[in-house]
């Protein structure tokens, strides 16, 4: 009887329809390399970036964009999130997908993955919706893998990335629920270049602090 054993070749495939939840960086999460690991996190000659909003009020939507270039590389994958604070839409199906397990993921497709596409920029676009009741500022995270497209995890560069929004208080029924409820806040002239007076009642005495922003968030 002879025996006729057929070795078949194993390629370690990326994850094209979408990574692993947790990934992106953020606090107490993991990246990419653990898995495309032939460079150091962030060494690559790329550019990775979110694009969304600086400010936000409870409840507006607003369209984010993370965009991702790297010279020679020619395959594409990101994974993004705001943990727990506020609700993504999909608005682009082909390209991207939400995966809501304890943190909201949105992460590309097999589409989305934009293979033979060389150099980049490739973006990818979703709506976020601020929470209800939100913190005062809401960080985004994020992480971009820059692929060669060898369907393998080898030859990657993997890139990680976050920004702030932060929260405008736009009225009496947008502050924290342990506010009190007669207050009054305004300032003159407004709106205004060098200087303004700001003027504010309590009902009672206590501590106040005012913090305040240009139209750029800073």
């Amino acid at each position: 009887m002879i025996f006729v054993f057929v070795l078949m070749p194993v390629v370690a495939m990326a994850f094209s329809a979408g990574p692993p939840n947790g990934l992106t960086g953020a606090p107490g999460e993991n990246n990419c390399t653990q898995c495309h690991n032939s460079f150091d996190l962030n060494s690559g000659n790329g550019s990775f970036t979110i694009n969304g909003p600086s400010t936000f009020v409870a409840g507006e939507t607003h369209t984010i964009t993370v965009e991702l270039s790297d010279p020679d590389q020619a395959r594409w994958g990101f994974e993004f999130t705001p943990l727990t604070n506020g609700t993504i839409t999909i608005t682009d199906p082909a390209n991207t997908q939400l995966d809501v397990s304890g943190n909201s993921y949105v992460k590309h497709t097999s589409t989305g993955t934009f293979p033979g596409t060389p150099d980049g920029p490739v973006t990818w676009s979703f709506d976020w919706t601020a929470p209800a009741d939100p913190p005062d500022s809401v960080v985004f995270y994020a992480a971009g893998n820059a692929a060669n497209n060898n369907s393998s995890t080898s030859g990657d560069y993997i890139y990680t990335t976050s920004m702030v929004a932060h929260r405008v208080i736009s009225g009496i029924d947008d502050l924290p629920g342990n506010m009190p409820s007669h207050i009054s806040l305004g300032n003159y002239p407004n709106p205004f270049n060098a200087s303004t007076n700001i003027s504010y009642n309590l009902p009672v005495s206590g501590n106040v602090t005012l913090n305040v922003y240009s139209l750029t968030g800073a």
